[in-house]
């Protein structure tokens, strides 16, 4: 690949990362605009810790599914990707799900564990069952955020960079909208104690929304590349499947450590404010 082609690579990746980190800031606005510092962007701060973890690990350029798909893609040939694709897709999804399940039943410790000691001074009994009601509309968020990451490194192995790369534009589009929907029905009257349990869920929903959006755009590109569909596929014999898998677990310690760091601080600044 020449120099040439190379320069567009990175323009195309960013000029769409600016794009999107722009509707990532108006979104940030959107929320405070509309909730304040009050109990559903506190509950929702707590909340969204999981969901938004995984989903820029598991669904983020460099995380590991896109290293591991990218890796052990680029060098086969075309009609040869689709069966690794399909059944990473449905082995580490099904997986996912569990952890998703997982992750609705047990919303409540999860949230006290998080939100400990900053709950219980700062937030409330109302924000705490907001959170729990959000990360549990979040939940699914786990097993999008492995789709995106997947499709993410399919199409990058294409060759396919602006689509994967503008798509977590609509994350925050879809609350953007959402909270602008919320504002229409309630005649601006967004903020008020009538409508915190509502708004809330307007958050999680739309939140919920935007990683499903971010996956589907990338689904008609990867039926028209012959990259893989929507099937289930077990074909864990494929020698392609087994070098995914094997870069994975190194590819996910290393995406994560990172990101482990910076919840880590966050979820220390709040204990300590609290106390």
């Amino acid at each position: 690949m020449g120099k040439r082609s190379l320069a567009g690579i990175a323009g195309i990746v960013a000029a769409a990362t600016l794009l999107s980190k722009v509707f990532g800031l108006l979104r940030e606005t959107a929320i405070a605009a509309a909730f304040g510092t009050g109990p559903v962007t506190d509950a929702y701060g707590i909340s969204y810790v999981i969901p938004g973890f995984l989903l820029v690990l598991l669904g983020g350029i460099n995380g590991p599914f896109h290293s591991a798909i990218v890796s052990a893609v680029s060098k086969r040939q075309k009609a040869d990707i689709a069966p690794i694709v399909e059944t990473v897709t449905t082995v580490v999804g099904l997986g996912l799900v569990v952890i998703s399940i997982g992750m609705f039943i047990f919303a409540e410790p999860i949230i006290d564990l998080l939100g400990r000691g900053f709950l219980a001074t700062d937030i409330g009994e109302v924000s705490r069952q907001i959170a729990i009601m959000q990360l549990r509309i979040m939940a699914p968020i786990t097993v999008f955020a492995c789709f995106i990451g997947i499709g993410f490194g399919t199409l990058n192995a294409d060759d396919q960079y602006w689509l994967p790369s503008i798509s977590p534009l609509l994350s925050s589009a879809a609350v953007i909208a959402g909270l602008g929907i919320f504002w229409a029905l309630t005649d601006g009257d967004i903020s008020s104690a009538n409508n915190v349990m509502l708004g809330g869920m307007v958050l999680a929903f739309g939140s919920l929304a935007g990683a499903i959006l971010q996956w589907l755009v990338q689904v008609p590109a990867l039926w028209k590349s012959g990259l893989g569909r929507l099937r289930l596929r077990f074909n864990l014999q494929d020698p392609g499947v087994g070098d995914v898998l094997k870069v994975l677990a190194p590819a996910t310690l290393s995406s994560g450590t990172m990101q482990i760091n910076v919840y880590t601080d966050l979820f220390l600044r709040r204990l300590f404010r609290a106390l």
